[in-house]
């Protein structure tokens, strides 16, 4: 499709949604409503992160310069950076909605570090203070949060953590998989713990499948050929992590806050969201992001 087409579908999908789920007067108690409507809001940040406008300011240009037709009611910048900001929740209602339709019978687990300052003025930075933490990443020790991410097989987003970096992917496990009974879910070896996984199988049927490390006298009860293509399935988080880090820049994520922080990490998570959806629509491949726009 064509960019004017990704944006018409854009603000169809994201206007049917907020009419039924989070209306402009339901989200407002009183004064006055924004002459910019929340959905138009939405469809600019969804459409400028698929771009490559990764900041607000770039974003409010972008649309300013190239479709005022298409929105007439722009209101001055710092208004509509405000706007955006305060729609967080609806993005998040957005993406819940978005995957809720997506068959979660074999899951995929993985987390990437969020890093707010370089390593070398976290002691003196005041931002992020009580929440953010020291972490490491490859050996590589950094100051921030760590994202947790759970995703089906198709490459689409189920559900996403935001959690200080000093904390191990495995405590997050439960809160992923929230509500899922009966299904497969994959993991690095980072997530291995046998008490884990027979909790998760006791609890919910829940089979939780890590590699054995190089240590472990245990075998898999699985065949090679099964362990291989699930390891095989399991490697997909890589490239949807390869596409939030580069075609999203879901690791430059700069804010002062962790209120600004978070709004700018589910719209970019909802944006890659919305490309999956669109490409499954569209009988294509899920993953397919950057030919989605020709």
């Amino acid at each position: 499709m064509n960019l004017t087409d990704f944006i018409v579908k854009t603000f169809v999908i994201v206007d049917d949604f907020c009419k039924k789920h989070a209306q402009a007067r339901k989200l407002r108690s009183r004064g006055f409503l924004p002459k910019l409507a929340d959905s138009e809001v939405i469809t600019m940040e969804i459409v400028g992160e698929y771009l490559g406008y990764h900041r607000d300011k770039d974003i409010y240009q972008y649309f300013k310069r190239h479709w005022q037709s298409f929105f007439p009611q722009m209101p001055d910048r710092s208004n509509f950076v405000r706007q955006a900001a305060n729609l967080w929740k609806v993005k998040e209602m957005l993406f819940v909605y978005l995957n809720n339709h997506q068959s979660h019978w074999l899951e995929i687990l993985d987390s990437m570090p969020m890093e707010v300052c370089k390593f070398v003025r976290a002691k003196r930075t005041n931002l992020f203070k009580g929440s953010a933490a020291y972490g490491k990443w490859f050996g590589r020790t950094y100051f921030g949060y760590r994202l947790h991410l759970k995703m089906t097989t198709l490459g689409m987003i189920k559900r996403a953590i935001l959690a200080p970096a000093s904390i191990h992917d495995i405590h997050f496990v439960q809160d992923l998989l929230e509500g899922d009974h009966h299904c497969w879910v994959l993991a690095d070896k980072g997530y291995r713990s046998q008490p884990l996984q027979k909790r998760l199988w006791q609890g919910s049927r829940i089979y939780f499948h890590t590699p054995f490390r190089r240590n472990e006298k245990i075998s898999s009860p699985l065949p090679k050929a099964t362990t291989k293509a699930l390891n095989g399935k399991r490697r997909l988080i890589e490239t949807v992590n390869g596409q939030l880090t580069e075609q999203f820049s879901i690791k430059s994520t700069w804010a002062r806050d962790l209120w600004h922080l978070l709004n700018r990490i589910i719209r970019k998570i909802v944006a890659h969201t919305l490309c999956v959806f669109l490409n499954l629509k569209l009988h294509r491949d899920p993953l397919k992001l950057k030919s989605l726009v020709s």
